[in-house]
């Protein structure tokens, strides 16, 4: 059998005109010596005019921009550039070959890449839309979870929330009012979706959480060397980071009245000091600011200057305590219920009396206590079902929250005694599995216990566990 060389003898160049690609040869003094069809077709030449001419004369008479061969004999090496001509963009490579140490041709290739980058900035641009809508959807998420927590049964908060939709647009200063964990940062964050400033910054710091020396330089910022420790390049500060977005002050009433001085020319005239600054920044921010403590009270007490107090308190919101706005609970319930649920990879349900014993503890720690108590129950509960026991054994101050709101609301010793009764038998009906096991529990007969039952209204479900690890 014949040698490759051999075989191909005579048909190297149907070869090269078959190719898609560019084909050029220059020899040993850089003419041009061969060109294909393709070569032609994508430097829209006619070959006639370039074979036999040195490449650098035509780099010279302008007719080549730049030209791979010339660099090759420059360099003796491989060599690639790009091109464009006529709308079209050419990755061109020269290859030598070699004959001792001299150049005796260069191979010249040269691809048509348009359409592949084209694509692949097509690409980009579809990957950059997918982001946007990515991060949109998150938004879309979050204010959504938001709104939901928004939507109230209670007057208390409809009032609430028809003042926000008028505000939000605005740039008025809010104060948001209310105890811990009645969700005032979910509010200061809806205010800034649904403001002209949605699609900038929200900058949230937490006032209480800070000492005097370390809150100042968080929120304005320090120029290098400001003091022992600082870094050299110094820091921007959250006031400055929030421009042309949102400042959001949680626990504005734990601010030192030294910073409040400085925190007052910001809020009056968008302008402040770095720490060890000698030149004042100016920033264009909105102001939210929130507290759980009566900061009227702390004025009379000189604890908060009162300028500041009225700049902040354009437009006050008082956020109701959950307990009263009980309503709203089982929409809570509900909410949370799926939240954790989607979030823990669970498929809980939860029974009326569980729900009904949510209904009747206090809340001292809120809606941010019921998501909490929530999550709990969704991820520690055995059973697919979460009930009464579950709930009480979630809570470990229940029973005394309990009995506190029985008080509170009894008008009478014979209402609260009754009430506190019919509490009583509901806890401890949940941890029996029979009339005669409740009633041994309690030292009460059978029948006196079940005449209590009928008095409160109260049926015992019997739940003993059958063969199968079901109920009965």
């Amino acid at each position: 059998m014949a040698g490759v060389p051999e075989m191909f003898h005579d048909d190297w160049k149907d070869f090269f005109e078959a190719s898609y690609d560019g084909i050029i040869i220059a020899d040993e003094l850089g003419r041009i010596v061969y060109m294909n069809r393709a070569a032609e077709r994508l430097e829209e030449v006619d070959k006639e005019y370039i074979l036999g001419r040195r490449a650098a004369d035509l780099l010279e008479e302008g007719i080549y921009e730049a030209s791979v061969t010339v660099k090759v004999f420059r360099s003796n090496q491989k060599e690639t550039i790009m091109q464009f001509k006529g709308g079209r963009q050419l990755v061109i490579t020269g290859v030598p070959v070699f004959k001792g140490r001299k150049i005796k041709w260069v191979y010249i290739n040269e691809r048509d890449v348009t359409e592949l980058v084209q694509v692949k900035r097509d690409k980009m641009a579809v990957m950059k839309q997918l982001e946007k809508y990515k991060k949109e959807l998150e938004r879309m998420k979050k204010r959504n979870g938001e709104e939901n927590v928004l939507i109230s049964n209670s007057h208390k908060m409809q009032e609430n929330i028809d003042l926000l939709q008028r505000i939000a647009p605005s740039e008025v200063s809010v104060l948001i009012i209310g105890e811990s964990g009645v969700g005032k940062d979910v509010f200061a964050n809806w205010i800034h979706e649904h403001s002209l400033r949605k699609d900038k910054p929200f900058i949230k710091i937490d006032c209480g959480a800070l000492s005097e020396s370390l809150l100042e330089s968080e929120l304005f910022g320090y120029e290098k060397g400001a003091f022992t420790g600082a870094s050299q390049k110094g820091k921007v500060g959250l006031a400055e980071a929030a421009d042309q977005g949102t400042l959001f002050l949680d626990e504005i009433g734990e601010m030192p009245l030294n910073l409040q001085t400085k925190l007052l020319r910001l809020v009056q005239d968008n302008t402040f000091l770095p720490v060890g600054g000698v030149e004042e920044k100016k920033v264009n921010i909105r102001i939210i600011a929130a507290t759980n403590k009566e900061l009227e009270d702390m004025v009379e007490k000189k604890l908060f200057r009162e300028d500041l107090y009225y700049r902040l308190n354009v437009v006050p919101v008082k956020l109701p305590p959950l307990r009263e706005r009980k309503e709203d609970i089982f929409d809570f319930i509900q909410l949370f219920l799926k939240r954790y649920n989607d979030k823990h990879g669970y498929r809980k349900t939860i029974s009326q009396e569980a729900v009904n014993g949510l209904y009747r503890y206090s809340w001292p720690g809120n809606v941010r206590e019921l998501s909490n108590i929530m999550e709990r129950l969704v991820v520690v509960t055995p059973k697919s079902e979460i009930d009464l026991a579950d709930v009480v054994q979630a809570i470990p101050n229940y029973g005394e929250s309990g009995i506190k709101t029985i008080f509170e609301q009894s008008d009478s010793y014979l209402c609260a005694m009754d009430a506190f009764e019919n509490e009583y038998l509901k806890t401890r009906m949940s941890g029996c599995r029979t009339i005669k096991e409740m009633s041994e529990s309690l030292g009460l007969s059978e029948s006196t216990l079940k005449r209590k039952l009928r008095k409160h209204n109260l049926r015992f479900t019997s739940r003993v566990k059958n063969d199968f690890g079901g109920q009965s």
